[in-house]
């Protein structure tokens, strides 16, 4: 039985994602995507004088790893019986997500805050309307709203920020740029994490109480696991059909303090942290009205208390790229250059070039003005370890190493002020 729910799962989900490419809501998020990468592009410009990553490059890999979190859900919820009564609601979500992105901010895309105000919003006006202080028949839209199966939008949003924390673990770091931070009245170092996904995803939606004819899948007894409120215990009869759904997921961080993958994987596990908790009190809220309540909360308060105390975090930690005049601090490299192809890497620090100590970028210009077609340059990894490297090209002059690294004074250079984070 479990292989024919995983088999059904992913042959129908091949289907979705062909048909998503020709939905209005999927180019809806592609250009958002878009010009979001295309803004990325911009600040790389800034800083590397070229760009490293290319939007269409980090779209391509978004929208596969995007495809590919989706197909594990959509089994996930499959297998479980993670099953669904009505999902009006979702179309209030999607568009008070994009209407905070346009209005606010990109990190309020993620679904914990359109799906917990949509969801308290329907609370409030059945609680409004139970009281008879509103008369919701008489407004179409708010009688829609009032219709939204809680319960499924914030264990639709758990689940997803599941998924969000485990591409955000594997992916999260994959495109940073550097940038650069006021800090106590010094520029330091750090990067920016800016990453996207597209998920096409199938949730399971309750189509009868009934036997129907057709083809059908049997289940085992205990399925489903989660189901629609309001339902009899016995549903042995009961049909589900699966139905494709869409959400885009994002991850917008910067880290001063840490490596940028240690930072993504300390968020993921943070946002898993969440995703639980959620999930749990949702559970509890179908046994315990005021949970709902709770749950709704909880969904956009609590992602932003995360948001807020990681940024705080990076505040009162040491910076780990700052200048301390004993060697030079690489925070990356320019693509191409003589440092990318001798294997200088982040984090490393330079502490002589051709047998000379060099504690500043003056001393280290002073050094390759007077170098040949040859250089052996000492950096100290993270660890601590001495490691020598080479290069050489004979057909022209070596020039500028091709480093970013921490500068002196702000110059023209784009600085982000932490008091404004």
């Amino acid at each position: 039985m479990i292989s024919k729910l995983i088999w059904e799962s992913i042959r129908n989900y091949a289907q979705v994602v062909l048909s998503f490419l020709f939905e209005p809501i999927f180019w809806i998020m592609f250009f958002i995507l878009f010009f979001q990468y295309k803004r990325l592009e911009t600040i790389q410009k800034d800083v590397y004088g070229v760009v490293k990553y290319k939007k269409m490059e980090m779209m391509a890999s978004s929208i596969l790893a995007g495809i590919l979190s989706g197909m594990l859900i959509s089994i996930f919820i499959t297998v479980f019986g993670i099953t669904f009564g009505k999902l009006e609601g979702a179309i209030f979500i999607i568009i008070l997500s994009l209407l905070l992105v346009m209005l606010f901010d990109s990190h309020f895309i993620c679904l914990s805050y359109s799906g917990g105000i949509v969801s308290l919003l329907s609370l409030i006006l059945s609680l409004l309307n139970s009281k008879g202080i509103v008369n919701i028949s008489e407004v179409p839209i708010l009688r829609n709203l009032l219709n939204i199966d809680i319960t499924a939008i914030l264990i639709l949003v758990s689940l997803l920020h599941l998924v969000e924390s485990i591409l955000m673990y594997f992916d999260g770091a994959r495109y940073p740029v550097p940038m650069f931070f006021k800090k106590d009245d010094k520029i330091v170092g750090g990067f920016i994490l800016t990453r996207f996904w597209i998920i096409p995803l199938m949730i399971l939606i309750l189509l009868s109480l009934t036997p129907m004819s057709g083809d059908t899948i049997p289940t085992p007894d205990w399925w489903p696991l989660i189901r629609p409120e309001g339902l009899p215990k016995d549903l042995s009869d009961a049909v589900f059909t699966l139905t494709p759904l869409f959400a885009i997921l994002g991850y917008g961080d910067f880290t001063i303090s840490r490596m940028p993958k240690q930072k993504a994987k300390e968020s993921s596990i943070h946002l898993f942290l969440f995703s639980i908790t959620l999930f749990i009190l949702v559970i509890i809220s179908m046994k315990i009205y005021v949970f709902k309540f709770i749950a709704a909360i909880f969904s956009p308060v609590f992602h932003e208390l995360i948001i807020i105390l990681n940024r705080k975090k990076e505040k009162t930690l040491d910076a780990l790229w700052e200048n301390t005049y004993d060697g030079i601090k690489i925070l990356d490299v320019v693509p191409n250059s003589p440092a990318e192809k001798m294997g200088i890497e982040t984090g490393d620090k330079i502490i002589s070039i051709n047998n000379i100590r060099v504690n500043t970028l003056y001393d280290a210009k002073v050094v390759l003005d007077e170098a040949d077609r040859y250089l052996w340059i000492d950096v100290v990894k993270l660890d601590g370890r001495v490691k020598s490297l080479e290069y050489y090209n004979y057909r022209t002059e070596i020039g500028s190493l091709g480093i970013i690294t921490i500068p002196e004074d702000e110059g023209y250079i784009p600085v982000m002020d932490l008091e404004n984070k």
